[in-house]
């Protein structure tokens, strides 16, 4: 696969290559996003980096120079989709990448659909940006220690700082010799997980006073993340993702959610703490998808209490499957 991959970019030339992420981007996105258009533009292609949607505080500045909100006047020769498991999910400024001659898809989602002329997938890996490394350092290509600063914020952020199952011997290897080609971890750490503004600590200890829910004798911990709540402490949609964490560092929990209302219903995060409880099983049952221990998904509902009623279904299904299994 990395000698297509090389054979593809070399077929290109000097046309101009695109590449694109999934909507309401998390660090991975942002990283392996930034990463792979620098990485093409530093080795001499024409890259250039679709970001509609604004990257989270956290990341942001570790956005590169060549990326736009769109792709207007841009005709692509090659277009790259990196930590997106459907197309339905890309967000690439209006631009009919499906039209293009060849896309390429990189990713470790493990319901990836496989769109694409050259799917690269690979759902051991703990994130896109680890996919991403391996290809361009098994291709030959100079990584900057910018980029490899990148790279190292994907595969620190989706593993949790290695705290999450996804951490393998292969991501701890990775990060290693993103060290060695000189990414600033201390930088990564500072802007990720200790600039925290004051705002989102005081909408913390909001949720956690007023807006903590429990079900099934704590195994369920969930809050609903109201726009008027959001809005009251100053704190964007984009900055939210972090929060499922508080319900998830709980002792006893096994799924931890946050509910967010969308148009028609609510968006649904969703955490699970200790296989075999798959919060991805569930999550495709609610017209979303993810990994087994970290998904999302949409529930059409008129109410919060709606939307909590049919959680707590779900919820409850996963439970009584898994105790059937271990009778």
């Amino acid at each position: 696969m990395p000698s297509d991959f090389l054979s593809l970019l070399r077929s290109v030339g000097s046309g101009s290559i695109l590449v694109a992420t999934h909507e309401r981007p998390d660090g991975d996105a942002i990283a392996s996003l930034s990463a792979t258009a620098s990485i093409l533009k530093e080795n001499g292609f024409q890259a250039k980096a679709i970001l509609p949607d604004p990257a989270p505080d956290g990341c942001a500045e570790f956005l590169p120079e060549n990326v736009s909100a769109s792709a207007e006047g841009v005709e692509a020769a090659l277009f790259i989709a990196v930590d997106c498991s459907n197309r339905q999910r890309v967000a690439a400024g209006g631009y009919p990448f499906e039209n293009c001659g060849e896309v390429i898809n990189i990713d470790h989602h493990p319901d990836n659909e496989r769109f694409g002329t050259l799917p690269i997938l690979d759902h051991t890996a703990c994130s896109a940006s680890q996919i991403v490394y391996t290809l361009f350092r098994d291709n030959g290509f100079h990584i900057s220690p910018e980029n490899a600063t990148r790279l190292l914020l994907g595969v620190v952020t989706d593993s949790g700082c290695f705290r999450f199952d996804n951490t393998s011997a292969e991501a701890l290897r990775t990060a290693a010799e993103l060290l060695e080609l000189g990414a600033d971890h201390h930088r990564i750490i500072v802007a990720s997980y200790c600039s925290k503004p004051e705002n989102m600590v005081r909408l913390e200890a909001e949720l956690v006073t007023h807006h903590l829910k429990t079900a099934f004798g704590g195994r369920l911990a969930w809050m609903v993340l109201d726009r008027e709540l959001l809005k009251r402490f100053g704190v964007e949609i984009r900055n939210t993702e972090t929060l499922i964490e508080i319900p998830r560092n709980i002792a006893g929990v096994e799924f931890a959610a946050t509910l967010r209302p969308e148009n028609g219903g609510f968006k649904l995060s969703l955490r699970s703490k200790n296989p075999p409880y798959s919060a991805g099983r569930i999550a495709r049952a609610l017209n979303g998808g993810g990994h087994e221990m970290a998904a999302g998904g949409f529930i059409p509902a008129s109410s919060v209490k709606e939307a909590e009623a049919i959680l707590l279904k779900h919820v409850e299904t996963e439970f009584k499957r898994n105790e059937k299994q271990s009778q």
